[in-house]
């Protein structure tokens, strides 16, 4: 919660860059290892954050190809 709040307050769309250095620190400051934080991080930031950007233009694709937009 605490890395969602520093990420909000950052002036980056998505609060790219500040999410994830909230997150690693809050992961290292309960004891896991940094490159696994990290490693765990950038993971979970390709799945939520950036596949979302080719699904997205896949399904508009799909909805111009049926003429709804």
């Amino acid at each position: 919660m605490a890395a969602r709040l520093v990420a909000n307050a950052a002036p980056v769309p998505g609060g790219l860059g500040a999410l994830e250095a909230g997150l690693i620190a809050g992961l290292t400051m309960l004891g896991v290892a940094a490159g696994a934080a990290t490693s765990a991080v950038l993971v979970y930031r390709l799945l939520t954050y950036w596949l979302n950007v080719p699904l997205g233009a896949l399904a508009l694709r799909a909805v111009q190809r049926k003429g709804y937009v």
